[in-house]
């Protein structure tokens, strides 16, 4: 006679046979769920399971002596598998335990191996389960028997399990805090969708940060066709990313765990063979090419020479050798130098200055973040008295940096009988360090020369703008705290010597023009080369180490987001970017400090806060970089939706959103080895290894014994 749940004892059991078969097709079977202990299946629920010691002492499977590892679990109820990451190994010495010594003994010290012939206890967090017929996986939610077979899966399963994108940029292999998970076989990409969702790159100096962003990098321009792959622009503080196209220098020893990666997950990956670098050109290096040229007023040859000379100083230590001549092309006024060179990349350089003569006011205050309100409205007050007289044009900075000279002069001595001829003349060698002279000139003939012809004829020269600048701001009655606000700040940019560069040609004052950022990466896309604004040039040539890279990023975002914006007004199709910030923290800092640098940071919050939001729509997105967190403002925190941790100080962490028990591991993380946290994974986090650098990555500041 059949007893009372007889049908269920049956389907049960049937359920186990099928469940042990089904591990078995999956992986290697390693223990079963305990009998002993409670399984709970709740949000970061953990359960036990028991491995016998041959498995456990067994060659493979590897996977059960590491914290990190993946193990899966069938149910045999309805033959779901759910997968879980082992938090904890728990070994003991039953025979101690028991009571039973080992025998005395000199030669094995007292030691007993049948003691360590026992049960391991693993426990397991539940992540994730899968629907067998489905085949959806979602958060663990379906209630674990007792008995289950836990499995350690193959590698093709548990990417399944682990749901992770198949299409994307290859980031690295999937890892554990300290290992490889199965040999590195297991590629973790980040889809192309989440660059536009802005990404955070956070780790100590040494960690692989640099490296990872340069992977991702060879990894677009070598795995994705051109018109499915974004345009890369990076903001280079260290001249880091001019080697991109150059291939990595050997290594001495390249560990086993970077070789497997390399070769499973980047198989293919190599360096981009063309590099548009983007070279913040100065005042300074004006006057340098002038001064080297045998024609002080042959424009052409001065800009070779430029191209020569930053060829020498920043891309000849790496290549090692010279390129050939170098081709000059136009565009609008804008410039551009080309050449081959012969270590087998396409090289286009494009000197950059910032034209501000015919912006509008409101885009001039953007540039100087800080200016007070009041200092705000009478630049805009004054200048754009000037732009409508004008017909459009402002002139160069230099004419409103006098001018405001000239009226704090006339303000404070309280005159009121001048000659404000004679006042602007005298003034005129305030404007003489923004100016670039051939060695026959002075600035007084410059400030005379022609440097503007009216749509309706006539001529208007440095000097007229200056005296039709101090009518308005006199006019005005500005504070004088206002006004010393205004030039200081217009002062700053001048002095980062890349702001409205006047060269004076001989007969004629001209405005160097500042190429189209939409020019500049529609150019990059046809050439299938990324683009590099090389910050670390104006830092070191310029008067103001910090200014001309902050500013020169933050112009850069500024285009290419309006440059997006007026395109999708028009429904004009533009080529997609993604912009490589490293060193984000020198851009986006904290708001601390004085009353003005608090303000600065606010403005600029404000301004990275409507590009992200903006760039999310038009296919812009923003990959920021840093070893530095805490000083980086919190706007870039909430904006990033990826966060990639790679090795840092626990201290560092205190912003991040990251588990106390991660925390732990961050500051011994190996090298290259990161802890990913996105929406676009099931898990709350995914650990991941990346390789050695695919492409040259050198310390450049071991090169000055070759400049």
């Amino acid at each position: 006679m059949r007893s009372p749940g007889g049908d269920v004892v049956e389907r049960l059991e049937r359920g186990l046979r099928s469940a042990y078969e089904r591990a078995s097709s999956i992986g290697v079977v390693v223990g079963s769920i305990s009998r002993y202990g409670e399984v709970r299946v709740q949000h970061g629920a953990r359960v036990e399971f028991e491995v016998d010691p041959e498995v456990y002492y067994s060659e493979s499977p590897g996977s059960l002596h590491r914290v990190g590892d993946y193990l899966a679990v069938v149910d045999p109820k309805w033959g779901h598998v759910a997968l879980m990451r082992v938090v904890e190994i728990v070994r003991r010495d039953e025979l101690a335990e028991l009571g039973v010594e080992p025998p005395i003994s000199g030669y094995q010290q007292g030691l007993e191996p049948r003691g360590l012939m026992t049960r391991t206890t693993i426990v397991g967090e539940l992540l994730v389960e899968m629907d067998p017929e489905t085949g959806e996986v979602v958060p663990a939610t379906t209630s674990i028997e007792p008995q289950s077979p836990v499995v350690d899966p193959k590698p093709e399963v548990l990417a399944r399990l682990l749901d992770l994108p198949a299409e994307g940029i290859p980031l690295g292999a999937l890892a554990t805090p300290g290992s490889l998970v199965k040999g590195g076989a297991i590629p973790v990409k980040l889809p192309l969708r989440a660059l536009y969702q802005h990404v955070l790159v956070l780790g100590t100096t040494g960690s692989g940060k640099t490296t990872l962003l340069k992977n991702m990098i060879a990894s677009l321009y070598s795995l994705f066709p051109r018109h499915s792959r974004p345009v890369a622009v990076v903001a280079d503080m260290n001249q880091d990313f001019i080697q991109l196209p150059l291939p990595p220098r050997p290594a001495e020893e390249e560990p086993q765990a970077e070789a497997v990666v390399r070769s499973r997950i980047y198989r293919g990956v190599g360096p981009p063979r063309s590099l548009h670098v983007v070279v913040p050109l100065t005042i300074y290096d004006v006057e340098e090419a002038i001064a080297n040229s045998e024609d002080p007023y042959d424009a052409e040859a001065q800009w070779r020479w430029f191209a020569s000379n930053y060829y020498r100083l920043s891309i000849l230590p790496l290549a090692g050798v010279e390129p050939p001549g170098w081709a000059v092309k136009t565009r609008g006024g804008a410039v551009a130098l080309e050449a081959q060179v012969p270590a087998g990349f396409r090289l286009r350089l494009v000197p950059y200055t910032i034209n501000t003569t015919t912006i509008e006011s409101d885009v001039l205050a953007g540039l100087m973040p800080g200016l007070t309100a009041f200092a705000r409205e009478l630049l805009r007050r004054v200048r754009e008295r000037v732009r409508r007289s004008l017909e459009g044009y402002a002139g160069p900075l230099q004419a409103l940096y006098v001018a405001c000279n000239v009226a704090l002069a006339l303000l404070s001595s309280k005159r009121q009988e001048y000659d404000l001829e004679e006042e602007v003349k005298e003034a005129s060698d305030l404007a003489a360090p923004y100016i670039a002279l051939p060695p026959d000139r002075g600035v007084g003939e410059a400030y005379e020369e022609p440097l503007y012809e009216r749509p309706g004829g006539g001529e208007v020269t440095l000097g007229d703008l200056v005296r039709m600048y101090v009518e308005e701001i006199l006019r005005a009655r500005p504070h004088k705290g206002t006004l010393e606000a205004l030039a200081r700040r217009i002062g700053s940019l001048l002095d980062t010597g890349m702001v409205d560069v006047a060269v004076d040609r001989g007969g004629r004052l001209e405005v160097l023009r500042e190429p189209g950022w939409d020019w500049i990466v529609s150019e990059a896309r046809e050439s299938d080369a990324p683009v590099v604004l090389d910050l670390k040039w104006p830092a070191e040539r310029g008067l103001s180490s910090v200014e001309a890279p902050r500013l020169a990023a933050y112009r850069m975002l500024e285009r290419l987001i309006a440059w997006k914006h007026r395109a999708w007004a028009r429904r004009e199709r533009t080529p997609s970017v993604v912009v490589f910030i490293d060193e984000a923290h020198q851009f986006f800092p904290q708001e601390k400090g004085p009353a003005e640098e608090r303000e600065s940071s606010r403005q600029v919050a404000g301004m990275i806060a409507r590009i992200a939001r903006l760039g999310r729509a038009r296919g812009l997105g923003i990959v920021f970089s840093t070893h530095s967190p805490k000083d980086l403002h919190d706007i870039i925190l909430q904006l990033a939706n990826t966060k990639i941790v790679l090795r840092m100080d626990k201290s560092q962490l205190e912003s991040i959103d990251i588990s106390e028990d991660l925390k732990k591991y961050v500051p011994r993380l190996s090298d290259r080895t990161m802890i990913i946290m996105s929406h676009v994974y099931k898990e709350d986090y995914i650990i991941a290894k990346t390789s050695l650098p695919l492409v040259m990555h050198y310390d450049y500041t071991a090169l000055g014994e070759h400049q």
